[in-house]
């Protein structure tokens, strides 16, 4: 094998890839349904809204987020199908190989 072959195996291998799927209200603030990226590995929770924060600006912080840090009480984020508050909240761990994120805006009333 090549060096530059064995460059690049060593850089995927230092990165995950993550699909990020929004719901509801979220989908007209980032305008998309899904999109796909790559995080190094060992990344958070938190890396990815960081990243998904920088990406879409203000508008998508104010909906995520009540304060810095502190998720809005309705929003849910699944990681591979897991509530992230079950698994680590915003510490939880992507893992090492592809993660799927849903998020979901959740509203009470009638």
């Amino acid at each position: 094998m090549a060096k530059a072959d064995l460059k690049e195996n060593a850089a995927q291998a230092s990165e995950i890839s993550v699909k990020v799927r929004f719901m509801g209200d979220l989908r007209a603030i980032v305008k998309k349904r899904d999109l796909e990226m790559t995080l190094p590995t060992g990344s958070t929770v938190g890396d990815l809204l960081t990243f998904l924060c920088d990406s879409f600006g203000d508008p998508f912080t104010s909906w995520v987020f009540s304060q810095p840090g502190k998720l809005h009480h309705y929003i849910l984020i699944f990681l591979n199908g897991r509530n992230v508050k079950d698994v680590g909240g915003l510490g939880a761990r992507l893992g090492d190989s592809e993660v799927e994120i849903i998020m979901l805006p959740m509203f009470e009333g009638g």
